[in-house]
């Protein structure tokens, strides 16, 4: 999070240095202004968890299913249609609404954190603006599997476990602005999440959906 928000205050600092140019020097007109916002997502994730445990019937108790969560971004935008910047999202994965709702108590979650430099190729019409781009950044998951037991109760709970992990990624995304007013645009997107450990293709992958307000100058 420390990296999030220090890329934010970079790409601002930057914002205005170039917005100070590129009024001394008009006729190059190389920064176009920024935009940032917040926007709320859901998905499907799934992969392989190494460290989630297995039942008594030999099942990985490795989730698959729905996610939900919210994050931001931020862009500065350079020439006619490139936007470069950085975003920040935190999703979460219920037992309840995976594939091994069966096998996991109550309590139990996947948590990914993640965030990353950013760029789009934005192609500004009169009410929307269509954007195509991706991000490469890191994140890490936090997995806790209750197997056991009841998450209400103090009673400790043996058949459980809980490990933490770091991933890199890179995201392709699609999607588009509708212009609510000149400086209030509403965003929708679609992305696709591509995670990796040690050189292999792991949880958390799959798409996932955006809708939220970002908000330019």
């Amino acid at each position: 999070m420390r990296k999030i928000v220090c890329l934010w205050l970079c790409l601002l600092s930057a914002s205005s240095l170039l917005a100070t140019t590129s009024d001394s020097i008009p006729t190059r007109r190389v920064y176009q202004g920024f935009s940032g916002g917040v926007m709320v997502h859901t998905g499907f994730l799934f992969g392989r968890d190494g460290n989630a445990p297995k039942g008594d019937d030999g099942r990985s108790s490795s989730p698959q299913g729905a996610v939900f969560g919210i994050g931001g971004a931020m862009r500065v935008h350079l020439w006619k249609h490139l936007r470069v910047g950085c975003e920040g999202y935190v999703s979460t994965m219920y037992s309840g609404a995976t594939d091994r709702r069966d096998l996991l108590r109550p309590g139990s979650y996947v948590r990914m954190g993640c965030g990353g430099l950013l760029a789009d190729c934005c192609w500004r019409l009169e009410k929307a603006w269509p954007y195509i781009g991706a991000t490469v950044g890191g994140g890490s998951m936090s997995g806790l599997y209750i197997l056991d037991g009841d998450q209400n109760s103090w009673t400790p709970d043996a058949n459980s476990t809980f490990h933490h992990q770091g991933f890199v990624y890179a995201t392709p995304f699609v999607g588009c602005d509708y212009c609510v007013t000149p400086k209030v645009h509403l965003t929708f997107r679609l992305d696709w999440m591509l995670a990796f450990h040690h050189s292999e293709l792991c949880m958390p992958t799959g798409p996932r959906i955006y809708l939220g307000f970002m908000f330019c100058h």
